[in-house]
């Protein structure tokens, strides 16, 4: 695969990874849960607003992974991962997936089934894509990961999105951000 610094010889600019990040907040973005299942059976989970679609045939979606990941080596080495759009509902099982912990779906279990190759597939999300490792493709301290689209669910749940560092409905966002910008 080809980077974009290998085929320009472009050096990288270097910037403030806070302010860096606080610009790309202003992307409104969705919540996202991707899941796998370590070679020794153990579950992992994150969760990641790097989701994105790539291509309609064959159906292809895309994901990022920072490389110092915890669970990077998991993720990177794993044949088949589900990603879960969450829904407005499910602020917690964000939250919760978004920190380190030793086992994180001890107490989340009945929150699952069985998905593609014995990953955990969230109940209730508003979409789920189960994935097939299709390529991955490392860049800068992240690696891309895209996966060929084995099954897909979506339901009529409204979706959790963040937006300035906030998570909640598009409405409950859209509140927010009016009453901001209001001053009051």
């Amino acid at each position: 695969m080809y980077s974009w610094t290998l085929i320009t010889g472009d050096t990288p600019v270097t910037t403030d990874a806070r302010l860096f990040r606080q610009s790309l907040g202003s992307f409104p973005t969705g919540v996202c849960l991707v899941t796998t299942v370590a070679e020794d059976g153990k579950s992992e989970g994150m969760t990641i607003n790097s989701f994105s679609s790539v291509s309609l045939d064959p159906p292809l979606i895309l994901w990022s992974i920072r490389d110092d990941a915890r669970s990077a080596g998991v993720f990177l080495s794993a044949r088949h991962f589900v990603i879960s759009v969450l829904s407005c509902e499910q602020g917690r099982v964000a939250e919760h997936f978004a920190r380190p912990a030793p086992d994180k779906f001890a107490g989340w279990e009945r929150h699952f089934d069985g998905g593609l190759g014995a990953c955990p597939r969230l109940r209730q999300a508003a979409a789920t894509f189960e994935c097939r490792t299709y390529s991955r493709h490392q860049e800068g301290d992240h690696t891309i990961l895209l996966g060929l689209v084995e099954s897909h669910h979506r339901s009529d749940a409204a979706p959790l999105v963040l937006h300035m560092g906030k998570m909640g409905s598009l409405v409950d966002l859209a509140k927010s951000f009016a009453i901001q910008n209001s001053g009051g």
